[in-house]
């Protein structure tokens, strides 16, 4: 994002003080520009940048609001030669440009670790699966519960070189995850435990109702009496696709 981008997403910028103005310009250079820390010298090309009055003695500044004084919160902090924005600044200016907060998926739906040694879309796919049911999403939990399931059974197939089982001959197309699901229990190429087998088809059947029935509203109970069988069906699908050791 160009700096001018920037302030103008800062309501009256112009009428900011010279002092507050460099608050803004430490949170461009590190938050938006991605820098480890922002020196004097950065801040004052940003005032040539933009043309506009500097600070009197901008190193002063940064210096006087990066010391602890009682009963005065610091603005900055110092290491390695470089400033920093102190933890509940860069808070307050997040919440002032509208970042959105960042959501930490926990392993309250299943254990995320299942995906750590799989593809960084799957990870990406349990994740937001685990931050909706977090959420109280569970009509979104649902269906991305549904779509994990269906990337990992046509994985399932490509890891095996058998993919052409699951295709429409027609148009080269997966098929869709019912008959995905039939083919997947059928195939004797590998051996999944009676309990997977059975658990997919209400996985199924839960990411259906809460993706086409319009009158149907997912509920907390009704994901967590499939938490058990979702754990068991995912662990043996990573397992068996053996990604580690999968070179696609």
């Amino acid at each position: 994002m160009k700096l001018e981008e920037f302030i103008h997403q800062i309501s009256d910028f112009e009428s900011l003080s010279a002092s507050q103005k460099i608050d803004y310009f430490v949170y461009y250079h590190t938050s938006i520009l991605g820098n480890e820390g922002c020196s004097a010298k950065d801040i004052e090309s940003y005032f040539n940048e933009l043309k506009i009055a500097k600070y009197s003695n901008i190193p002063q500044y940064l210096k006087n609001n990066s010391k602890k004084v009682r009963g005065k919160l610091t603005k900055f902090v110092l290491q390695k030669g470089l400033y920093h924005l102190e933890r509940t600044k860069k808070i307050g200016i997040d919440e002032l440009m509208n970042v959105p907060k960042l959501i930490v998926p926990t392993n309250s739906y299943f254990p995320l670790e299942l995906f750590d040694n799989t593809r960084d879309y799957l990870k990406t796919i349990a994740k937001q699966a685990a931050s909706c049911y977090d959420q109280g999403l569970y009509d979104a939990c649902s269906v991305m519960t549904r779509k994990l399931l269906e990337v990992l059974i046509i994985e399932s197939f490509e890891r095996f070189n058998i993919s052409s089982k699951i295709k429409n001959v027609s148009n080269g197309h997966f098929y869709f995850l019912s008959d995905l699901i039939d083919h997947f229990r059928a195939e004797t190429i590998w051996n999944i435990s009676r309990n997977a087998k059975d658990s997919l088809t209400s996985l199924k059947k839960m990411g259906d109702m809460s993706a086409h029935n319009r009158r149907y509203s997912a509920k907390k109970p009704d994901v967590d009496k499939l938490k058990d069988d979702l754990r068991i069906v995912l662990e043996e699908l990573v397992h068996l696709i053996d990604y580690p050791n999968w070179k696609k």
